[in-house]
């Protein structure tokens, strides 16, 4: 294991040379990156034979890639994302939308745990604040959770989850279809994960989950805490909180309510 984490962040620190002062939404072909791209995935086959939500979740903190692919790093608690995807499992989603991917480590979650899924939607700012986004030749990585599933839909909505028209955008990828399960874990101040909320929250179906990550964290740039305790009076709710004194991470689940 050590080994594979030091090849990977040697050659994504290589990697991050060359590609020093591109922009990161625009995807770079090379040589170099068929290669690293070719020996990842080959490592993420095997983490996607998995048949377990454990095993799914222990990707995150295992898999090791190359060049542009060299993790799929999630800042979470193991035990806490856990239970998150197997409650959301149990609700067997057709429709799932995350709010703030960056390495895709829960996007990679959501996607093998869920085979009946049709649709998931991922929607990520390149450049943002709370997490800094994703370089476009991970774009490539992220479609292929569901390459072996023809009848999974995975769209990457790379913009800014804030402007109407990336509410526009969603709604046209939705097709009128509701949403079951979101997950909101982007802009973490008070206003704009309330923003996210108020703007998405009218996509989810009666009974779909809204879930927010960070309702324990206690950073001074961190505010979700705060919005989730005004808004989960509102709500049917549960919090996943594995550590509460440690003042980092949770998450907690609303569940709409019936008409």
């Amino acid at each position: 294991m050590f080994l594979e984490k030091a090849t990977a962040k040697l050659t994504y620190t290589g990697w991050s040379i060359v590609e020093s002062g591109r922009p990161m939404d625009t995807p770079s072909a090379s040589w170099l990156d068929d290669v690293a791209w070719k020996l990842s995935r080959k490592r993420l086959d095997h983490y996607m034979r998995a048949d377990s939500i454990s095993a799914f979740v222990d990707a995150i903190e295992t898999y090791r890639g190359f060049g542009a692919y060299p993790h799929m790093k999630a800042l979470h608690n193991v035990a806490e994302t856990t239970a998150l995807a197997t409650k959301v499992r149990q609700l067997a989603p057709k429709v799932i939308v995350e709010i703030g991917t960056c390495w895709g480590g829960t996007l990679f979650v959501w996607a093998r745990s869920n085979p009946q899924a049709e649709l998931i939607v991922s929607m990520d700012l390149p450049g943002g604040l709370f997490g800094g986004g994703y370089h476009a030749n991970r774009i490539k990585m992220y479609q292929y959770f569901v390459h072996d599933r023809p009848r999974t839909q995975l769209e990457l909505l790379r913009c800014d989850s804030h402007q109407p028209q990336s509410r526009e955008r969603l709604a046209q990828v939705l097709q009128g279809r509701p949403i079951d399960f979101l997950f909101i874990d982007g802009d973490h101040t008070f206003d704009g994960v309330k923003q996210d909320f108020e703007m998405y929250s009218s996509f989810i179906r009666p009974g779909g989950l809204i879930a927010f990550h960070d309702i324990n964290t206690m950073r001074s740039d961190h505010f979700v805490h705060r919005y989730w305790n005004d808004l989960k009076q509102n709500f049917e709710h549960e919090e996943i909180i594995a550590n509460r004194e440690e003042g980092k991470y949770g998450i907690g689940v609303l569940t709409m309510p019936s008409l």
